[in-house]
């Protein structure tokens, strides 16, 4: 039986969804009849130390820093998003801007989350390199670590930047519980697709219970499965659980040439 705690901070968008992912996961560790608390570890608490909990028995982690082997986690599921266990971040403006593509923020301000950040900062900065191989920097200023999308969206309202990067699966928890948070911000692009964030556990959680873990995730909304879990899911706009394809996340290690940093 594992015990321990399980922290769903990449998408605690609002307290709404936060409660969302609780509801869900809370009904999970009660049918395997595991102690496992259910922990916000919000900002100002690093991300990073999240993963380096050995209580940690389910939690998300960006794709980049686990094919990078940041921290002595094991990989447990995927989510599926709309049919694909894929989502890419959306550059966002104000709508008052009345920019409509990437092109009209180029001279402006930048702000991003994280350098380690896939969604926040690396999708970013390779769909932009293209761009800069051709015209040099292509911003009037860098702004960051901002550190969480709540933070780096006040940062472009109140026009302490004008353009940033964020993830994709995140806005559409806001669309769905907090739809006014986006008011008067408008997409102007989006970058590739690359494989979602994975649920990882500490290496520590023994081998048995993971599996059971794995199984008991993937089973989610299955036939004969407790039915309460297919409305648990679509709150937190979830199709399914799979086991993650591991080698599809070397994509995120390809080197991103001529553009070492956002400029």
């Amino acid at each position: 039986m594992a015990s321990g705690i399980a922290s769903f901070r990449m998408y605690n968008a609002t307290p709404a969804v936060a409660a969302a992912w609780q509801a869900l996961f809370v009904q999970v560790f009660e049918d395997l009849r595991w102690p496992v608390e259910v922990i916000p570890h919000a900002w100002p608490a690093p991300l990073t130390d999240l993963w380096q909990r050995r209580d940690l028995v389910c939690g998300f982690m960006c794709g980049l820093p686990f094919v990078r082997g940041a921290a002595p986690v094991v990989p447990l599921v995927a989510p599926v998003l709309r049919g694909h266990a894929r989502y890419r971040s959306e550059f966002l403006v104000r709508a008052e801007s009345g920019w409509h593509t990437l092109d009209d923020t180029f001279g402006h301000r930048f702000g991003w989350m994280a350098e380690h950040s896939q969604s926040g900062y690396q999708a970013a900065r390779r769909a932009l390199a293209p761009f800069a191989r051709e015209r040099g920097p292509l911003f009037g200023a860098s702004i960051g670590p901002l550190d969480t999308p709540a933070r780096t969206l006040d940062a472009l309202r109140q026009r302490q930047i004008d353009v940033t990067a964020l993830d994709g699966f995140y806005l559409d928890l806001l669309r769905r519980h907090d739809p006014a948070a986006l008011a008067g911000i408008q997409t102007v692009g989006a970058t590739p697709w690359t494989p979602n964030p994975l649920l990882v556990a500490a290496e520590s959680l023994p081998a048995e219970d993971r599996r059971l873990l794995v199984d008991k995730l993937v089973s989610l909304g299955a036939p004969g499965e407790n039915p309460r879990y297919r409305a648990l899911l679509d709150d937190v706009c979830i199709d399914r659980f799979v086991e993650p394809d591991l080698p599809a996340y070397d994509v995120l290690l390809t080197p991103i040439d001529g553009y070492p940093e956002i400029r």
